[in-house]
């Protein structure tokens, strides 16, 4: 079981832009299992408490763990944390660093097509 308390406002629900309470007392459980019939699928029970919902909202995610990994890999999602340094271009998931270039994330992962993207000194002649 995971709990997250403090959660940094003014914030919104999810996509639909619900706003949460101004309060800042939201808290997010999650339970975590595999599946028992499954081993290849984990479950995460998501619950929602926020003074701005009329009941605390439960979600269900399912993810199915990716075969063509070397190593176990679970699921592709979205992780919209307040400084969050990934970056997905296309298949590829990349870091930004601390002085704010581009990294890979594993060995010997190839750098992103950048063909749309002109190099710097051409962008500085605009």
């Amino acid at each position: 079981m995971v709990e997250t308390r403090g959660l940094k406002g003014p914030r919104t629900f999810d996509s639909t832009g619900i706003p949460m309470h101004k309060n800042n007392k939201t808290v997010v459980k999650e339970r975590l299992y595999q599946d028992k019939s499954n081993p290849d699928i984990l479950h995460n029970e998501i619950t929602t408490i926020d003074d701005a919902l009329t009941r605390p909202w439960t979600i269900t995610k399912h993810y199915r763990r990716d075969p063509k990994q070397s190593e176990p890999y679970w699921w592709r999602e979205a992780v919209c944390a307040e400084n969050n340094p990934h970056i997905k271009i296309g298949d590829e998931v990349y870091m930004v660093s601390a002085d704010g270039h581009l990294m890979p994330t594993r060995k010997d992962q190839a750098p992103p097509n950048l063909k749309y993207f002109a190099p710097p000194q051409q962008r500085s002649q605009r």
